[in-house]
C-alpha cells in the first residue's frame, strides 16, 4: 500500500511537473494557463507530440538523477527542453526517427539548463531560454546532415490541415478570424503570441492572449505593452512592421515586457517606463541578429530577449542605492499580482531589501534633536544623518545652567553596536569640548565605525575622552557597548552622531538607509519599521517580551492543534465547531510556514528575532488557519502595554471577484482596494516578566477610500503558550483555542 501511494506521488509530480513546464514559459505555474498552451501546442501535431516528448525525458531525467524538488515540480528543469521538442517537432516530418532526435535534444536540453542554472545562479540571473537556443542552434546546424529526416511540408496546404484537424467547422472557423481580424497591427500580435509556441495562425495567438487574461491580468496588459511600443518604434526609425508577420520574431517584444515589467521587477510605473526605455534595443538587437543568422540560415529566436533581460538584471544588483519604484522581486510568487499586492502591502517587509535591521545605538528614550537634511549641519553629501539627545518632561536637555558637559543628561551615557559587525576604526583620544566650543581640526571626534555588510558601515561620532571599549578588529553584537556619549568634535554640546555610509573611512559621505526597528513615542508608543526618526520625535529601542517572543518562535517540526467554534451574532446559533490540526515547515528556500492538515492551506512566515510577520497565505479562505494569519499578521516581539502598530495586508488575501479582477488591470498604476491591519497590546504587566498577554488587532476593508468591512480581533495568550483567539466578523462571532501538541 505504501509503495502504491509512493508511485502515485511520483506521478502525481512527474505530472504538474509537465504541466508547469508549459505554464513556465510565460514565467508562470497557473494550470489553467498550462492547459490552454498544451491545447495550442497540438495544433501542429508534429509540434505538438514532440514538445510532449521533450517535456516528459527532461522532467523524468530531473526526477531520476535527484535534482531539486521544488525546481523539477514547477517547470524549470523542462521548459527549455519543451520548446527545443516543439521547434524540432515542427521543422520535419513526424517519423520514429525525428523522436528518437527529439528525445536525445531534450536530453542535451537539460544538462544545458543544469550547466546554466549553476553558471548564472552564481550572479543571482535566471537561465531564461538560453539552454534551447543552443540547443535549437545545434540541431538548425546540423540539419542538413539528417539526411534520414523529412523536412515539414506543413503549412503549405493551410486548409487541408484545417480540415483534417476539425473537418468543415475549423475551416469555417479560420476564415470567420481572417475576416474578423483584418487590422495587420492586431494580426501580427496574435502571430507573435503563438510563435512563442512554434504555431502559425491567429487562432493560436488568439487562445494564448485568452489564458494569459485568465491567468494575470497584468501579463496579459504587459503583452500588449510590449508589442505596441515595439510596433511604434518600427514606424518611427522606418522599419517595415509587416515582416514581423511571416518572421514570427515579435515574440522578443512580448517576452521582454513580461519578464522585466512583472515577474523579475515589482511591477509599478517604474517597471512600465523602463519596459519603453528598452523595448527600442530589444528591436535593434532583433533587427540586427536575423541578418547576422542568415548567413547561418538559422533564426535568433530568442536571443534578443534573453540578452537585454539579462543584460538589464545583472546591471541592476551592481547598483549601491536601490530606488523605490524600481525592485527586484524578493519573494517569487510566480504572479505578478500576488508580487505586486504582496510588496504595497508595506515595503518595509522584506529582510532582503534592508539586510541590515539596525537597532538604536543606546538604552533608553532619546530625542532626535537634528535629523537628514539638518539645519546647523547633515548637508550636501553627509546629509542623511542624525543627532540625538535626551531631554526631560519639559523639553530640556539638562540641569541647572548647562555649563558643563555633565551637565547635560546624555553625556556618560553608553552608546551601544546598532548590529552585529566588525569595529573598522577608532578615535579615542580627542578631549571633550567645553560647551559652546567647537574642535574643527577634529571634525567627528571620538569615533567608531562598524562594518555590518560590504556595503553598509554605520559611525558613531562625538563619544567620550577615552570611554571607547573596543578595538579595531574586535567582533560586535548588536547591543554591545561601544563607548560613552560625549562632547569631542565639532559638537557645541552633548549628543551622538550617528549614521550609515557605504565605506569604512572617517569623512564618508552618508548612506540613506533606515533603522530596522524602534518605538516612536507619542500618545501611544507606536512600532516602527525599517523607517526614519524625524527631529523633534522621541525613541527607544523596544524591550523583547520574552514570552511573545517564545509562543510566536515555530519550530520546524512543531505541531499544533485546536479548536473553533462559529457561531451567529444574530440567531446565537452554532453554525460550525471543529478541530484542526496545523504543522511548521520549511520550504527548499528555507521559509518558514505553517500548514493545516485538514485541508493544504499554508501560512507562510518570518521571524527575525525583532518582529513575527506573515508574508502570505495560500489555501481555503476563512479556515482556522485563515483566521490565525489575519489575527496576528504582524506582531513586534518587543512592545510597551498600549503601544500599537499599523500594516496592510495584501489585497488578493481579503478581495476576490469582479472588484479584484479590475483591479488587477490597474494596479501597477494606482491600488483603490486597501486592507488596513492595526494591532495594540492591552494588558502585558511588567514586559520583562511572564504571564497572560492580551492584544487586540483589526482587518478594516477599503473600497477607494471608505470603509465596506471590518474584523475585530481579541487574543489572549496565556502563560502556558495556549493562543484564546475571538473574532467578530459581519454576523459572525468566531472563537478559537490554538496550543502546542
Amino acid at each position: 500500500m505504501s509503495m502504491e501511494k509512493t508511485t502515485q506521488q511520483i506521478g502525481k509530480d512527474i505530472l504538474f511537473s509537465v504541466l508547469n513546464s508549459y505554464s513556465q514559459i510565460f514565467f508562470s505555474t497557473s494550470k489553467v494557463l498550462a492547459a490552454f498552451l498544451v491545447l495550442i501546442s497540438f495544433f501542429d501535431y508534429g509540434a505538438g507530440i514532440g514538445g510532449l516528448i521533450a517535456v516528459a525525458v527532461a522532467n523524468l531525467l530531473a526526477y531520476y538523477l535527484g535534482y531539486n524538488t521544488y525546481f523539477l515540480k514547477s517547470g524549470l528543469y523542462g521548459f527549455n527542453s519543451l520548446l527545443v521538442g516543439l521547434g524540432v517537432g515542427l521543422a520535419f516530418q513526424p517519423s520514429v526517427e525525428l523522436y528518437v532526435l527529439v528525445a536525445i535534444s531534450a536530453i542535451t536540453c537539460f544538462f544545458l539548463t543544469i550547466v546554466f542554472q549553476g553558471v548564472l545562479g552564481k550572479y543571482g540571473l535566471p537561465f531564461l531560454s538560453i539552454p534551447f537556443l543552443v540547443t535549437i542552434w545545434i540541431i538548425g546546424l546540423s540539419g542538413g546532415e539528417l539526411t534520414a529526416l523529412n523536412i515539414s511540408e506543413r503549412g503549405i496546404y493551410t486548409y487541408n490541415e484545417l480540415f483534417g484537424l476539425g473537418g468543415h467547422t475549423m475551416v469555417r472557423l479560420y476564415n470567420w478570424l481572417e475576416a474578423l481580424v483584418d487590422s495587420s497591427f492586431i494580426r501580427i500580435y496574435f502571430y507573435s503570441l503563438g510563435a512563442i509556441f512554434f504555431q502559425k495562425g491567429l487562432l493560436a495567438g488568439i487562445i494564448i492572449s485568452f489564458g494569459l487574461l485568465i491567468y494575470s491580468r497584468i501579463t496579459f496588459v504587459l503583452s500588449i505593452l510590449g508589442y505596441s511600443v515595439s510596433y511604434l518604434f518600427y514606424i518611427l526609425v522606418g522599419i517595415e512592421f509587416n515582416s514581423l508577420s511571416y518572421t514570427f520574431i515579435g515574440f522578443n517584444y512580448i517576452l521582454t515586457a513580461v519578464a522585466l515589467g512583472g515577474y523579475y521587477l515589482i511591477p509599478g510605473r517604474t517597471s512600465y517606463a523602463w519596459i519603453i526605455i528598452l523595448l527600442p534595443s530589444v528591436v535593434l538587437i532583433t533587427i540586427s541578429t536575423q541578418h547576422l543568422f542568415q548567413v547561418f540560415r538559422i533564426s535568433p529566436y530568442s536571443l534578443p530577449f534573453n540578452m537585454v533581460v539579462l543584460m538589464f538584471l545583472y546591471a541592476l544588483k551592481l547598483r549601491e542605492k536601490r530606488p523605490g519604484g524600481l525592485i527586484e522581486t524578493p519573494v517569487q510568487l510566480g504572479n505578478p499580482e500576488r508580487n505586486l499586492y504582496l510588496q504595497s502591502g508595506n515595503l518595509k517587509r522584506f529582510p532582503a531589501r534592508f539586510p541590515v535591521a539596525a537597532s538604536l545605538p543606546f538604552f533608553g528614550e532619546w530625542e532626535v534633536s537634528q535629523g537628514h537634511n539638518g539645519e546647523h549641519t547633515h548637508k550636501g553629501a553627509w546629509r542623511n544623518a542624525w543627532d540625538f539627545i535626551i531631554t526631560d518632561k519639559n523639553g530640556k536637555q539638562f540641569k541647572g545652567s548647562g555649563d558643563f558637559p555633565e551637565d547635560y543628561f546624555c553625556f556618560g551615557k553608553a552608546v551601544t553596536a546598532p548590529f552585529d559587525g566588525t569595529v573598522m576604526e577608532v578615535i579615542n583620544s580627542i578631549p571633550d569640548n567645553i560647551i559652546g566650543d567647537v574642535d574643527t581640526k577634529n571634525n567627528w571626534g571620538n569615533t567608531v565605525i562598524l562594518k555590518h555588510t560590504d556595503e553598509i558601515y554605520s559611525k558613531l561620532s562625538h563619544l567620550k575622552y577615552h570611554s571607547v571599549e573596543v578595538k579595531e578588529g574586535d567582533r560586535v553584537k548588536q547591543g554591545q557597548l561601544l563607548g560613552k556619549c560625549g562632547n569631542s568634535g565639532r559638537s557645541p554640546y552633548p549628543h551622538l552622531h550617528f549614521q550609515f555610509q557605504p565605506t569604512p573611512y572617517i569623512a564618508s559621505p552618508t548612506l540613506d538607509y533606515p533603522l530596522g526597528h524602534y518605538l516612536l513615542k507619542g500618545e501611544k508608543y507606536t512600532f516602527e519599521t525599517f523607517s526614519f526618526p524625524q527631529k523633534g520625535q522621541v525613541v527607544a529601542n523596544p524591550v523583547k517580551n520574552e514570552q511573545l517572543a517564545k509562543v510566536l518562535h515555530f519550530i520546524p517540526g512543531q505541531r499544533i492543534s485546536g479548536e473553533i467554534k462559529i457561531e451567529n451574532v444574530k440567531t446565537g446559533a452554532i453554525q460550525k465547531e471543529d478541530n484542526f490540526n496545523w504543522k511548521v515547515n520549511t520550504d527548499v528556500f528555507n521559509s518558514t510556514y505553517l500548514e493545516s492538515e485538514e485541508d493544504g492551506s499554508i501560512a507562510y512566515l518570518y521571524n527575525n528575532g525583532n518582529l513575527h510577520y506573515f508574508t502570505n497565505f495560500t489555501g481555503k479562505k476563512e479556515s482556522p488557519l485563515y483566521w490565525f494569519f489575519l489575527s496576528i499578521f504582524k506582531v513586534p516581539l518587543g512592545f510597551l502595554p498600549n503601544s500599537s502598530i499599523r500594516d496592510q495586508v495584501p489585497v488578493n488575501m481579503m478581495f476576490g471577484g469582479l472588484l479584484k479582477f479590475l483591479q488587477d488591470f490597474i494596479a501597477p498604476m494606482y491600488l483603490f482596494l486597501k486592507v488596513d491591519y492595526s494591532l495594540e497590546i492591552k494588558k502585558s504587566g511588567d514586559i520583562l516578566s511572564s504571564g497572560d498577554l492580551k492584544m487586540v488587532s483589526g482587518i478594516t476593508k477599503r473600497i477607494a477610500g471608505r470603509e465596506t468591512a471590518k474584523y475585530d480581533f481579541t487574543i489572549n495568550i496565556k502563560e502556558s503558550g495556549v493562543f484564546e483567539i475571538e473574532i467578530l466578523a459581519n454576523d459572525l462571532k468566531i472563537q478559537m483555542t490554538c496550543r502546542n501538541e
